[in-house]
């Protein structure tokens, strides 16, 4: 969660803070090398650290896997929100070829007011083998899973 605000620091080109609702895994981490668009200038992405402050100008975005437990650990996070902070969108990463289970899309559809706008990560097989993030950014199906997610964004 982060503590609030930091007004010293200008980090223009930081535009995306990603924040993990619970630990990481190679797909939630993947997440921020979809975000980090190499062709575009000022599009770029990182998780903060544990109670880290929110730069200036930057997007909070929540990631969670696409599980009931991430959901409710979601839920978890947004009641302590603060209320100084814009709301932030929601990334869930699939964990499975099968869609999000029923009780995560409810809990996630009622946290909607909460949030700025959600996006979902499909399943990615790749990310299986791979060994870090850049690894699976040189596959067509990450790369194309990253181009609508950073459209999505936009559009939020």
């Amino acid at each position: 969660m982060t503590a609030g605000l930091d007004p010293g620091r200008t980090e223009t080109e930081l535009r995306y803070a990603l924040i993990a609702a619970h630990g990481c895994d190679i797909a939630m981490l993947t997440v921020e090398a979809m975000l980090n668009d190499t062709s575009a200038t000022g599009s770029s992405a990182r998780f903060l650290a544990n109670g880290a402050p929110l730069p200036m100008g930057a997007r909070p975005v929540v990631v969670a896997d696409a599980t009931v437990h991430g959901a409710v650990r979601v839920e978890q996070m947004l009641r302590l929100w603060p209320s100084d902070l814009p709301r932030p969108c929601l990334i869930t990463v699939s964990d499975a070829p099968s869609g999000q289970p029923s009780a995560a899309r409810y809990r996630i559809r009622a946290l909607g007011a909460r949030l700025a706008g959600t996006a979902r990560v499909p399943y990615l097989p790749i990310l299986r083998t791979v060994t870090d993030p850049a690894d699976a950014m040189t596959h067509k199906d990450v790369i194309a899973a990253a181009v609508k997610l950073r459209r999505h964004l936009e559009g939020l």
